[in-house]
């Protein structure tokens, strides 16, 4: 078995058992999954103290349909949420806060996957997501 970096086992621990597409690989599959997302630099955590308790991974895309293709990242326009795990009831914020500031500048939309709705694609102006997901 590989040996994967703390951070990376930390981010595999924090989201393994809740995405229910992660349930269902092993491990291995988990963390080589997680250490693209670190290798690429297409991550955001969170943490209180020492402790892990949000993470983001996103990637830019062309168009909605490579949002569906895992590892693929084009620097397009589109910069696609893969997933959000949070287990601090601020942390979702400051994820979304960090994604805006560092890589909002650089895209033209925003878009994630709705599972609870079969797997239906997300695709919003960039301004528009930011206004609907950071008020309060």
């Amino acid at each position: 078995m590989r040996t994967f970096p703390r951070t990376t086992v930390e981010m595999a621990d924090l989201i393994g058992d809740k995405l229910d597409f992660c349930r269902e690989w092993g491990r291995e599959r988990l963390l080589e999954w997680v250490q693209w997302f670190v290798d690429n630099d297409r991550y955001y955590a969170v943490a209180k103290g020492d402790e892990l308790v949000g993470v983001a991974f996103v990637r830019f895309v062309d168009n909605e349909e490579d949002c569906h293709e895992h590892y693929r990242d084009t620097e397009g326009p589109i910069c696609y949420v893969e997933m959000t795990v949070c287990d601090h009831p601020d942390a979702i914020r400051a994820l979304y806060r960090m994604i805006w500031n560092h890589l909002g500048k650089n895209a033209e939309k925003v878009a994630w996957v709705r599972h609870k709705y079969g797997g239906r694609v997300t695709l919003v102006d960039m301004n528009t997501a930011k206004r609907r997901l950071m008020r309060n």
